[in-house]
């Protein structure tokens, strides 16, 4: 039997369950409660193994009617406090949140409140997703990297906004971290170097897509980290023949993904040496993309 799905009244999208500034009292029992909990919620969890997406058609559909009345003020700390008690109360064991943009939230510190309650209220989170959350400053993944230390996998593509100063923290604390996403960000080297530094033994699946990454650093990742089974890099243009020609026999032997679409400088004489003249057992997928000899 499935677990029931829960719509927790996230700030931002008003409706029943997320008052703009009604005083709540300051214990999680209080008679603010009702028996079946109502609100609209715009972030996702997941309670054990089971995937609960919060928020629906007809959810959202009621958030609309009040949006024009709503957009316009702040939310109250009231009503992070309301969020807060519903998820230690309703939402107990979730290892996985889907935390998305809080909008009509103009407060960065209050943004920065709802993210620090949700990790208080779930310290044991496995996978986090922060892809659509705007990050203004380092500030939010500071908070991940100083309370969850259980965490197993970040997910923050496309977030741009994104340097070495903001990774670099989760990477040197949050140990356990086997799955990272940082495509589309602006991470370089120096978060490579500090992969291999920190999560040599634990990373098995790495996405820096669109990074600007070089072969050197990434050549020593792939030796480094030997617990590394999916590694995808399309569309790092630092990236040449000096990586593939890395890639020997038991680095080959241990991968099972490897994508390097749209990366411009690999030689077909280097993808030859490398994919025909070498054994490759356990790789299931392969993107790559070579450039013809002028000669």
């Amino acid at each position: 039997m499935l677990p029931p799905i829960y719509a927790v009244p996230i700030p931002g999208t008003p409706g029943p369950g997320n008052v703009i500034s009604e005083p709540i009292s300051q214990s999680a029992s209080g008679s603010s409660w009702g028996a079946r909990p109502t609100g609209f919620g715009t972030a996702g969890a997941t309670n054990g193994s089971t995937f609960s997406r919060i928020g629906s058609q007809s959810n959202q559909q009621a958030g609309s009617m009040h949006s024009n009345s709503y957009q316009h003020h702040e939310i109250s700390e009231g009503t992070v406090l309301r969020m807060h008690q519903f998820m230690e109360r309703y939402c107990t064991g979730v290892l996985e949140a889907v935390v998305r943009n809080p909008t009509g939230i103009a407060s960065h510190s209050r943004r920065l409140g709802i993210l620090a309650r949700l990790f208080q209220a779930y310290p044991r989170l496995e996978r986090l997703n922060l892809s659509d959350f705007i990050m203004w400053d380092t500030q939010p993944l500071q908070l991940v990297s100083e309370q969850l230390h259980a965490l197993k996998s970040l997910d923050v593509t496309n977030r741009v906004e994104l340097s070495d100063k903001d990774l670099l923290p989760v990477v040197e604390h949050c140990s356990r971290l086997r799955g990272l996403r940082v495509r589309a960000t602006n991470v370089t080297d120096v978060t490579i170097r500090a992969i291999i530094g920190n999560l040599s033994q634990s990373l098995v699946s790495l996405n820096v897509g669109g990074c600007p990454v070089s072969s050197v650093a990434m050549s020593e990742l792939v030796t480094t980290c030997t617990n590394l089974r999916v590694l995808q890099m399309w569309s790092c243009l630092r990236l040449d023949d000096n990586f593939l020609l890395s890639l020997n026999p038991l680095i080959l032997g241990r991968l099972q993904v490897l994508d390097m679409m749209d990366v411009q400088k690999f030689s077909i004489d280097a993808v030859r040496r490398t994919f025909g003249q070498q054994r490759w057992p356990y790789l299931k997928y392969l993107r790559i993309r070579a450039q013809r000899s002028k000669n």
